[in-house]
Parts: structure tokens; sequence; C-alpha cells
């Protein structure tokens, strides 16, 4: 077990943290286009997320095995995220075009709601 005083570290990650907030909030004010705004908030949060694991959860002053036990999860994550796009994009408004447009307010289907659903006219 460690016996190193990492006090400095941990105020040194807070203040980096604390300014990635004052960072976010001031971006989140910006127009960068819709992509733009998506990727910096997604690159800010991934620094943000990736201080805390390495240093509050010790994660860098661990064994190196470690972090493929951290990270295979995080893989499994993207991979399910990526299998929705597909879904999510035939979804949308324009079905086909922008993958986070508003979804149908009801998807059509071949069945019938249930009894009281109005009869079929043929």
């Amino acid at each position: 077990m460690s016996t190193e005083d990492h006090s400095k570290s941990y105020l040194n990650v807070l203040l980096a943290l604390a300014v990635l907030t004052v960072v976010t909030v001031g971006v989140s004010r910006l127009d960068m286009g819709h992509w733009g705004n998506i990727f910096v908030g997604v690159a800010i949060a991934t620094i943000k997320a990736s201080l805390v694991v390495l240093f509050f959860m010790h994660l860098k002053y661990e064994q190196r095995w470690w972090a493929g036990i951290v990270l295979f999860p995080v893989l499994l994550v993207f991979i399910i995220i990526g299998s929705n796009l597909a879904d999510t994009g035939m979804n949308g408004k324009n079905r086909g075009g922008d993958l986070l447009s508003e979804p149908l307010p009801v998807i059509p289907h071949a069945g019938h709601a249930g009894p009281t659903a109005p009869a079929a006219h043929h």
C-alpha cells in the first residue's frame, strides 16, 4: 500500500474540474452548430470523467491490467449505443435524415391496438 501524499494532486484535479465546469457553461452559450456543440460537450465530459477515474478512483496508481477491466464495459456501452443508431435514424421525422430528430408521435404498424381500435375498413 502506498503511503505517498496525493493531496496536491487532488487539489490540482479539483481545480481542473472546476475550470472545466466553467468552460462547459461558457461553451454551452456558444452556437457551434448541432454537431459542434455535441462534440465539444462530450469531449469536455470525457476529460472530466477521466480525471475522476484516474485520480479520485485511484486507477492511475493501480496495476495496468485494471485499465482493461474498467475500459471493457465502456467499450460495451459504445457498441450498444452504436448498434442503436440505425434504429434511431429510422424513427426520426425525416426517416433516414438527422439521427437526433424528434421521433414520430405514433409509429404506424399493420396491426390494431386492441379492443378499442376502430374496425378496419377493407
